[in-house]
């Protein structure tokens, strides 16, 4: 008699645990017919840049002319007076034809003032004053700076060597960047005077002034700038 009763919780337990197995079996596919049925949502990714600037930063010779050094330095004539401090720049009159210009005009690496790319606040330069012409209409420069005020300028960063393809054409020698102070929400202003009285008289006096005004006109949302020498 013990034996039956045995047999029949033992028969009981082993259909109560296929009944179980079956139920779970039976739940994980309907879940998995319910997750295919779903469609799945799509996933919006943030656009990423990748540049080549800082690369191209150490690859090249770099040099930073910082707020410090520009007030410790007077201007005599245009920015110029600073660029041509550092290493591999030097300063010429003459075009790309030979011409001899009025404009003092920046050389890097000796590659000629039209390969020398003047940029503010990273941005090319396409002005009348930025970009000379020959008699035939031909690109000549890219190098002119005395339309720059100095009054306006925060720093200056100078870049040896091939930049073109990082900034395109007219950088074959190096590229100045000149970036500009920015204008707050409080009125600034500043005039400077500069004088030279060479030993030599012939080799002449030079003066200069210069004033920079800046402020806001609506707050947060336009702005003014004033400058000249």
């Amino acid at each position: 008699m013990s034996k039956r009763i045995i047999q029949s919780v033992l028969s009981v337990s082993v259909l109560a645990s296929m009944m179980s197995m079956a139920f779970a079996a039976q739940n994980e596919q309907e879940q998995a017919e319910q997750t295919l049925e779903k469609p799945a949502e799509p996933v919006k990714l943030e656009t990423i840049f990748v540049t080549a600037e800082e690369q191209v930063k150490q690859s090249l010779g770099v040099s930073v002319i910082t707020k410090e050094d520009l007030e410790k330095l007077p201007v005599r004539n245009d920015i110029s007076d600073y660029v041509r401090r550092m290493p591999g720049v030097n300063l010429t009159g003459n075009s790309a034809t030979g011409q001899r210009g009025n404009n003092r005009q920046i050389d890097i690496r000796g590659m000629g003032p039209e390969n020398t790319l003047i940029l503010v606040d990273g941005k090319p330069i396409n002005s009348r004053n930025s970009v000379r012409y020959g008699w035939k209409g031909e690109r000549d420069t890219r190098g002119d700076s005395n339309w720059v005020p100095a009054e306006a300028i925060e720093s200056i960063e100078v870049l040896r060597g091939p930049a073109a393809a990082r900034y395109g054409s007219g950088a074959a020698g190096g590229v100045v960047n000149i970036i500009t102070k920015k204008v707050t929400n409080e009125t600034h202003g500043s005039v400077e005077f500069y004088t030279s009285q060479p030993e030599d008289s012939k080799e002449g006096s030079s003066n200069r002034v210069g004033f920079n005004v800046s402020g806001p006109l609506i707050k947060d949302v336009l702005s003014y700038r004033l400058y000249g020498n």
